[in-house]
């Protein structure tokens, strides 16, 4: 699975190449203040529930979130 590293890039950058990525998936793009129930949308794809990605709360920032999918899916890539 690949998922974008989010280091560097601002919310709209991350948010564009992420719904490209997962577009059969309709996550759209949606602004910075909306960036948890957007993650909570790419959440409930099949693939991110059982790779154990976790959902937003908890994560103060969406780049803490993301930082944290990263990791997680380049691990179950392997």
């Amino acid at each position: 699975m690949i998922a974008y590293d989010p280091r560097g890039m601002t919310w709209d950058q991350y948010c564009k190449l992420m719904a490209e990525l997962f577009a059969p998936n309709d996550l759209g793009y949606v602004t910075e203040d909306n960036w948890r129930k957007w993650a909570d949308g790419l959440n409930g794809i099949g693939y991110f529930v059982m790779s154990g990605v976790p959902d937003q709360r908890g994560f103060d920032t969406w780049q803490s979130w993301a930082q944290e999918m990263t990791g997680i899916l380049s691990v179950v890539r392997q």
